[in-house]
């Protein structure tokens, strides 16, 4: 069997009789987003006797048949197996991939001294921005351990439930990066060993199959999900052995982070009406959400998010016009997909996915009788409010129109934890909000709030407040009886008024119509019969 054997670097798709012996230096179950999915395929990363790696998959109908056969470490001779192009996700250096069947024969070997244990590609920390939500590839990484935090529930943007762990790394140039760990890697990283021996001694970690993610167009991080692994102080690998010389031989003590909750983090917000929130600024809000981050950075056991986050109490009296309730979001990063000749590509930059799903993006209006703004609920918000996803309701409904799920929530009451969003918020005269929490459901109202601004008019005597009032009829107007002159100079006075910005801050007329039919036509809002005046384009 021997004289059969082919290295790695000769697999090529097309032939079906290769025989090869390997060591399986990693071995992981992919569920997808969520691990309590059904198993998608076991994956395993294989090295020959050159050091030559290959990626191998397992479909689930032969993981019961081989895994009994399968350990890391463990070397191994495999035949009857396919080899296909690896598409994306590379795990290591090779663009062809090994794919196992249930018909696939696997037979231990002896361990031998020289064959190696280990594969990774270093990525240098300065580069990584490169590599911000691209898919290609898996990176690798070697630095000192800075710093590690708890493990702690959070929530994933499909609402399921994950432990997530934060490793501060840092290069030899002084460069730092966190690795946010998520899911059983969070729980089965050794942070207790790591912290006790690095009280008085270096930690130098090399983590594979990492990738680089972008938080709010701000936060720069490591992801490592199933496919992360980690060798720390292995004194076998010569890298680590390298990166050691290069240190200073007093080490600095390896901070213990206080990683917050989502459960508690939903704790720390200010109670606010809606003409507090109006006031809000996004460039402020972007700096101080900066300010917060690297203060906790600094002080780890700070807990404080006051400013960032804000609990409110509105009732919902409309969907803002021209908008739709759903967007095509990349697979990879959720950002919108836009058609581009023949085919829909991510409107971010560097992520080259060209698959997306309908999720939701809810622009519901909403008052508090003090002011009224905009909500986005996105979809797990949507998912929560209205127990179907976006994708199931795409299948009856077109972007465009309105299901009878979400216009039914029109009137209803809610106490929400919201954030600002800064980006749809910049070039408006209002901040919208994106949702976080929905902390308390009120149901249905009875009586809908309705927010009636003031226009206050500054002529050149003493000012005048006029208050709308839509039912009362029309005054017929009077023409004055003037000399052309005269009517020449009330012309040009009148011309430079209309010139003069009379409406205050916060006054839109778009919502302001929105709210006064609903006050005069409570069953219009609440989607009931009323085609007479509705209006065609209230509900897009």
């Amino acid at each position: 069997m021997q004289a059969n054997i082919s290295p790695v670097s000769d697999l090529r798709p097309g032939r079906i009789d290769y025989t090869i012996h390997v060591r399986i230096s990693r071995m992981w179950e992919f569920r997808g987003p969520n691990e309590e999915n059904d198993l998608r395929h076991l994956d395993l990363i294989l090295i020959d006797q050159k050091g030559d790696p290959i990626y191998a998959e397992i479909p689930p109908d032969a993981v019961l048949d081989l895994k009994s056969f399968l350990e890391e470490g463990k070397i191994i001779i495999m035949s009857k197996i396919t080899v296909e192009r690896k598409p994306g996700y590379r795990a290591v250096e090779n663009h062809y991939m090994i794919k196992l069947n249930t018909r696939t024969c696997i037979f231990p070997f002896a361990e031998t001294i020289n064959f190696p244990k280990y594969t990774f590609s270093l990525t240098p920390f300065e580069i990584l921005p490169r590599y911000i939500r691209r898919t290609d590839r898996f990176l690798d990484v070697i630095g000192k351990i800075t710093g590690v935090s708890n493990a702690v529930k959070v929530y994933n943007t499909s609402g399921d439930p994950m432990m997530r762990r934060v490793i501060r790394l840092q290069d030899l140039m002084g460069n730092v990066i966190e690795l946010s760990l998520s899911g059983k890697r969070a729980t089965e990283f050794p942070a207790e060993a790591v912290l006790d021996v690095g009280q008085k001694h270096h930690v130098i970690a090399i983590f594979v199959g990492t990738l680089m993610k972008l938080y709010r167009d701000e936060h720069r991080f490591l992801s490592g999900t199933s496919a992360c692994r980690w060798y720390v102080n292995e004194n076998d690998i010569p890298a680590i052995k390298t990166f050691q010389k290069n240190l200073p031989n007093e080490a600095t003590a390896v901070e213990n982070i206080y990683l917050q909750s989502d459960d508690e983090m939903q704790q720390n917000f200010e109670q606010a009406n809606l003409l507090q929130l109006q006031k809000v600024d996004p460039f402020i809000h972007k700096l101080l959400n900066f300010r917060v981050h690297n203060a906790l950075q600094q002080h780890s056991q700070s807990r404080s998010l006051v400013g960032l986050r804000y609990q409110c109490t509105v009732t919902i009296v409309g969907i803002a016009e021209k908008q739709t309730w759903c967007y095509r979001a990349c697979k990879v990063c959720n950002s919108s997909h836009i058609l581009i000749g023949n085919t829909y590509q991510c409107t971010r930059e560097g992520c080259p996915c060209t698959q997306f799903l309908w999720k939701y993006k809810i622009p519901f209006i909403a008052t508090d009788g003090t002011y009224s703004l905009e909500f986005i609920f996105f979809e797990k918000k949507g998912v929560e409010l209205i127990g179907k996803t976006a994708e199931t309701l795409h299948k009856q409904y077109d972007p465009n129109q309105i299901p009878p799920q979400i216009s039914e929530l029109i009137g209803q009451k809610f106490s929400l934890v919201v954030i600002v969003s800064t980006k749809r918020s910049i070039n408006r005269k209002d901040p919208s909000f994106e949702v976080l929490m929905i902390k308390e459901r009120f149901g249905k109202q009875p009586i809908i709030p309705v927010f009636r601004p003031e226009i206050t008019i500054a002529p050149d005597s003493e000012s005048t407040t006029i208050s709308h009032e839509k039912d009362l009829p029309a005054l017929i107007a009077i023409p004055s009886k003037k000399s052309n002159a005269q009517t020449s100079t009330s012309t040009n006075h009148l011309a430079s008024f209309e010139d003069m910005d009379i409406e205050p801050s916060g006054y839109d007329t778009t919502i302001t119509r929105i709210w006064d039919e609903s006050q005069s036509s409570t069953k219009r809002n609440l989607k009931e019969t009323d085609n007479d005046n509705q209006d065609p384009d209230e509900t897009k």
